[in-house]
């Protein structure tokens, strides 16, 4: 029984693994490398390009944006990097041709957990920094954007179930 559990973490972890990889991958092609996306990651941050326009900048904020993204970068690229390493290495280890148990990829979970953390709260920062260049009125009509898109998620998985 023990060695079913193991194989079914296994394939859960390699899931997630390959999900994850696949993930990053995809968001390195975008932008000769490192767009938004790829810079924001997953959370409240992938919304922001989005809010953005629809927040209207001027071209001197526009500008301004592209400064804090550009501060940015070389951090978002070391922690991209760095997360990919690592799932390398979950991947390395699960598929190797010793034995391993749940417990040997607590280290390589671990360490996947500290750099998606700081992947967020460098995304964060990034996101304060943008949010000051706002006007109110601006934030007003991103906050609209936000809660039509959170609408429309949500009807979307309603359709998805079969609901109406």
């Amino acid at each position: 029984m023990k060695r079913f559990r193991v194989a079914v973490v296994g394939i859960v972890v390699a899931g997630v693994v390959v999900l994850s990889v696949g993930a990053l991958s995809a968001q390195g092609q975008h932008r000769g490398g490192m767009g938004w996306k790829g810079m924001m990651g997953h959370g409240p941050g992938m919304l922001l390009p989005v809010l953005l326009k629809g927040a209207n900048l001027t071209p001197d904020q526009d500008a301004q944006v592209h400064q804090i993204m550009a501060a940015h970068h070389p951090a978002f690229r070391t922690l991209f990097s760095q997360l990919r390493s690592a799932h390398e290495e979950l991947a390395d280890k699960l598929y190797g041709p010793g034995e391993v148990d749940a417990a040997e990829l607590n280290t390589h979970i671990d360490k996947v957990s500290q750099l998606r953390e700081q992947l967020l709260r460098e995304g964060l920062k990034l996101a304060l920094e943008v949010r000051a260049v706002l006007t109110p009125e601006q934030r007003a009509r991103a906050a609209e954007v936000k809660d039509r898109m959170r609408a429309l998620r949500g009807e979307m998985r309603g359709l998805l179930r079969g609901h109406d």
